[in-house]
């Protein structure tokens, strides 16, 4: 017997030993409204008092019992059986556990969405001795919290007297770091390919490559992005460039600076104000007067 007994609290159920309410009807509405919370609660329900009165002892799986008197209102037993529902779905919400913590936000372990940017700017460049050279540049990436990755074009312009170099670079890489206040701060490496085309009496061209080591800072103030790098270029192999009087040189390891401003992608967008309307009233019926 106390097997049973124990099994029936396991699973819930609404035992009904009055006449005032169907059990079957007020099983079915406490279903529905309650739902799965009221598996862990058996229910007997027995005559109150008074002629519309009923008296509901819960005891959930846990070992709590709780006993309300209910004055039901309604006029026919399929009305009452669900008025009773809607009481002891109301008594069984009441008994949630309260002290129970409210569920922590899981740590986000997912890659969040990177913030896209693009910006124009220049560089410059310097060695020993010091060859300069300069150009524009056209970069952009995708921003991560800690990690970005770094596309970047470049032009190549220096001379000296007669001989002229032009050229062109390409490269992409990644840049590791993070937020400091307003800024985000870290350091890049970027490998390059660069195009060289020499003009003094002659012309020739050449490929080379190049590696762009460099402490980077950006700032991103609504949607404006500005950016300043500064580091070390190494050649692989360093390049000189003989004319028929002069000569450039591109040493192995070379000073380079960089500044640029560009545009946050998408756009960022301000929040609009939602438009104030007129709220709609909402009436609940109210559940019958319980008296413990």
């Amino acid at each position: 017997m106390s097997l049973v007994l124990a099994l029936v609290l396991w699973l819930g159920d609404v035992r009904v030993r009055s006449d005032v309410v169907d059990d079957e009807a007020t099983r079915r509405a406490l279903t529905v409204r309650a739902g799965a919370s009221a598996d862990a609660w058996s229910i007997d329900v027995d005559d109150g008092s008074a002629p519309s009165e009923v008296r509901a002892t819960l005891r959930h799986r846990g070992g709590r019992e709780v006993q309300r008197s209910f004055v039901l209102a309604s006029a026919t037993t399929e009305e009452r059986s669900r008025e009773l529902a809607a009481a002891l779905a109301l008594v069984i919400e009441q008994q949630a556990p309260i002290d129970a913590a409210p569920p922590t936000a899981s740590l986000q372990t997912a890659v969040r969405d990177p913030i896209g940017w693009l910006a124009v700017g220049a560089r410059l460049g310097a060695g020993r001795p010091a060859d300069v050279d300069g150009g524009a540049t056209l970069r952009g990436g995708a921003r991560w919290r800690y990690v970005q990755v770094v596309g970047s074009w470049a032009s190549v312009h220096s001379r000296r007297d007669r001989l002229a170099v032009d050229g062109v670079r390409v490269g992409g890489g990644a840049a590791f770091g993070g937020s400091v206040g307003p800024w985000w701060i870290g350091g890049q490496v970027l490998p390059q390919l660069q195009w060289l085309f020499v003009r003094d009496r002659g012309r020739a061209r050449g490929v080379t490559a190049t590696t762009e080591l460099a402490a980077l800072a950006q700032l991103r103030t609504h949607g404006v992005w500005l950016g300043l790098r500064a580091g070390l270029e190494l050649a692989t192999p360093p390049v000189r460039l003989l004319g028929a009087d002069d000569a450039l040189r591109f040493g192995r390891a070379r000073f380079v600076l960089g500044v640029e401003i560009g545009l946050q992608l998408p756009p960022e967008r301000r929040a609009s104000k939602a438009p104030r309307g007129r709220r709609s009233a909402a009436w609940t019926p109210a559940p019958p007067r319980s008296r413990t």
